[in-house]
């Protein structure tokens, strides 16, 4: 079987931001298991359905993270009153009409385009992350019924700045069934070993890795996947191969840090950290 280059070298990039990762983890675990039972699978691998609240003998700090995170979500995106505007920044444009008109119904198709779609529980799940964790972070994609939002688990995503601070680079490692690998990307498109899975053990799960990260080069002139400022390839991990390659215009992820130290990169701090050693004092009482 013939290596894919470009498949190696994103999995040894991947590699690398695991290892720079790998100082948080066992923070995070700690974190999910007193205050967020329901995530806490980030160095523990654990079974769909098992009971995760075996360390947890106190729900204080369990029900205080998700008032905090339902106070965020009613007090800055909530869906039932306006909570964003826009203006021009030609100061010049504001007494113009028929821009002001203009701006208006954008606001108005932005408001639609967000009640119609899933905005609202991604968001109430962004909030919870950066509550506990510190950092979330939410994949936004432009699908044929509008727009479409997930919130990712932090122990799938693997985030790289850039020279300003700003995320720039999302790795993502995850599971999906066969079934859904080949609806998602088409039969033919997957390694040979997939496809006999997909035909025979639809409903087996599979890892994969997605890689988000600019380009390099590309070309401006052409408006296809391959040749948008973002690339977005889907790698299978075991056979080291290239399923799918994309593109987007700009990063398709938001992720938000709580607090962020001047000198750590990549992920932030939370009020949770901060209650942790209360959390866990309250429970051993």
């Amino acid at each position: 079987m013939a290596v894919d280059k470009r498949a190696v070298e994103l999995l040894n990039r991947l590699n690398q931001l695991e290892t720079q990762r790998s100082v948080w983890e066992s923070h995070w675990q700690e974190l999910a298991d007193f205050i967020s039972p329901r995530k806490a699978d980030i160095t523990k691998k654990r079974t769909a359905g098992d009971k995760r609240t075996e360390l947890v003998f106190d729900g204080t700090a369990i029900h205080a993270a998700e008032m905090l995170a339902a106070s965020l979500h009613g007090m800055l995106t909530n869906p039932s009153t306006p909570w964003f505007s826009l203006r021009f920044k030609d100061r010049d444009l504001e007494g113009d009409d028929a821009a002001k008109e203009w701006l208006e119904s954008v606001t108005e198709n932005m408001y639609s385009a967000f009640q119609s779609s899933n905005f609202a529980e991604a968001v109430h799940e962004l909030y919870s992350d950066l509550v506990v964790f510190g950092t979330g972070v939410m994949m936004i994609e432009d699908a044929e019924e509008g727009l479409r939002f997930a919130t990712r688990h932090i122990g799938e995503c693997f985030l790289a700045e850039d020279a300003e601070g700003r995320v720039d680079t999302v790795y993502r490692k995850f599971k999906m069934t066969c079934i859904a690998a080949r609806n998602m990307f088409g039969l033919e498109a997957l390694p040979t070993r997939l496809q006999k899975k997909a035909m025979e053990e639809p409903f087996t799960e599979i890892s994969l890795c997605h890689a988000v990260f600019p380009r390099e080069q590309y070309d401006i002139t052409r408006e296809d996947g391959a040749n948008k400022p973002f690339a977005s390839l889907y790698i299978d991990p075991e056979d080291k191969k290239i399923i799918s390659e994309g593109g987007f215009a700009e990063l398709p992820y938001t992720c938000p840090r709580w607090l962020k130290a001047s000198f750590e990169r990549g992920y932030g701090r939370s009020p949770g950290m901060t209650a942790l050693s209360d959390t866990k004092m309250l429970s051993k009482m």
